[in-house]
C-alpha cells in the first residue's frame, strides 16, 4: 500500500510538470491548429538554456528556470512567426504542417546532439530543499514548489481567458478567426502572444522535468512530449483545465506503472491512457485534431 501512496505522491508531482506543458500545447493548438511536435525540441532547447545559466555562469540556479523559460518563448515566437507562415501561405495540409514539425525537429535535435556530442549532462547544482513528508508520500522542496507553480499557472491562464478582453479575443479566435478578423480583433497580435506564452511554459516545462530528472541531453524534451502530448490531447484542444485534469491522470498513471513495472515502461504508460480514451470515444477526440481546416498564425 504505501508503494502505491507513493506513486500516487510522484504522479502529482509528474501532473505538475506535464500540466505546464500541456497547458501550452493546448493554448498553441487551439488557436493556431497546428498540431506542433516541434514542441518538444523547444522543451530541450529551454532545457539547455537553464543548464548553460546553472553551470557555466554559476547565478542563481532559479535564474535558469527564468531564461530557459525566455529562450522557449523566443524560440517559439521565432518559429511561429517566421517558420509557419511561409508554409501556411502556399496552402500546405494538416498532414504536411506535422511533417514540417517533425522535420524542424529533427533539424534542432540533430545539430544539438552534433554540437554536444551526444552527452548526457548533470543537473545536479540545483537545490531540492527541505524535504516534506506527507504520510508516506515524500517531497522535496523543489517539487512542491513547481506543483504550486504549476496551480498558479493555470489560475494565470484561466484568468487571463475569462477575465481580460486578451482573453475573450483569443477565445474568439480559436472559434472563428475569420469571423473575429472581420470585427476588428488584432489577430496578429494575439496569435504572436499566444505563441510567446505557450513558448514559455515550453521552455518552463522542459527545465522543470531536467530539474526533476536531474539529466539534460538533447532527447530531453521529445522524450517529455510523450505525455505532454497525451494530456493535451486528452483535455481536448484550448482547454486549460481539460489538460490539467488529463495531466493529473497521465501523471499518476505513469508513476503508478513505473513502481510496479519499472521506469523503462513510464513513457509507456502516458501513451496507454491516450490509447484507452482513443479506444472509449475516437470520434469525440479525433474530431478535435479535425474540425477545424484554417491554420491561425
Amino acid at each position: 500500500m504505501n508503494t502505491f501512496i507513493q506513486a500516487i505522491g510522484f504522479g502529482l508531482v509528474t501532473a505538475s510538470l506535464v500540466a505546464i506543458g500541456a497547458m501550452g500545447f493546448t493554448l498553441q493548438f487551439g488557436l493556431t491548429n497546428i498540431l506542433n511536435l516541434a514542441y518538444g525540441v523547444v522543451m530541450t532547447v529551454g532545457a539547455f538554456a537553464a543548464y548553460e545559466v546553472d553551470s557555466v555562469s554559476g547565478m542563481n540556479p532559479w535564474v535558469g528556470v527564468v531564461a530557459g523559460s525566455i529562450t522557449g518563448a523566443v524560440a517559439t515566437f521565432l518559429i511561429g512567426k517566421g517558420f509557419f507562415p511561409f508554409f501556411v501561405r502556399r496552402g500546405i495540409g494538416l498532414l504536411q504542417v506535422v511533417m514540417l514539425t517533425l522535420g524542424l525537429t529533427l533539424v534542432v535535435q540533430f545539430t544539438i546532439e552534433a554540437i554536444d556530442r551526444g552527452s548526457l549532462y548533470q543537473f545536479s547544482n540545483f537545490p531540492t530543499g527541505r524535504t516534506v513528508h506527507v504520510g508516506a508520500i515524500v517531497l522535496t522542496g523543489t517539487e512542491i514548489i513547481f506543483m504550486v507553480l504549476a496551480v498558479i499557472l493555470y489560475l494565470a491562464i484561466a484568468g487571463l481567458l475569462h477575465l481580460t478582453r486578451l482573453g475573450k479575443a483569443l477565445r474568439a479566435m480559436s472559434v472563428e478567426p475569420s469571423l473575429a478578423k472581420s470585427c476588428g480583433i488584432p489577430t496578429s497580435k494575439i496569435v504572436s502572444v499566444t505563441w510567446i506564452v505557450s513558448g514559455f511554459l515550453a521552455g518552463l516545462a522542459g527545465v522543470a522535468y531536467v530539474v526533476n530528472t536531474n539529466t539534460v541531453d538533447s532527447y530531453s524534451g521529445s522524450d517529455f512530449l510523450a505525455p505532454v502530448l497525451a494530456a493535451a490531447i486528452l483535455g481536448q484542444s484550448g482547454s486549460p483545465g481539460g489538460a490539467v485534469i488529463a495531466s493529473v491522470l497521465v501523471g499518476c498513471a505513469t508513476e503508478i506503472v513505473s513502481a510496479y513495472g519499472g521506469s523503462a515502461y513510464a513513457t509507456v504508460a502516458g501513451f496507454g491512457v491516450l490509447l484507452v480514451v482513443l479506444l472509449a470515444r475516437p470520434g469525440n477526440v479525433m474530431s478535435e485534431l479535425t474540425k477545424k481546416v484554417e491554420f491561425t498564425v
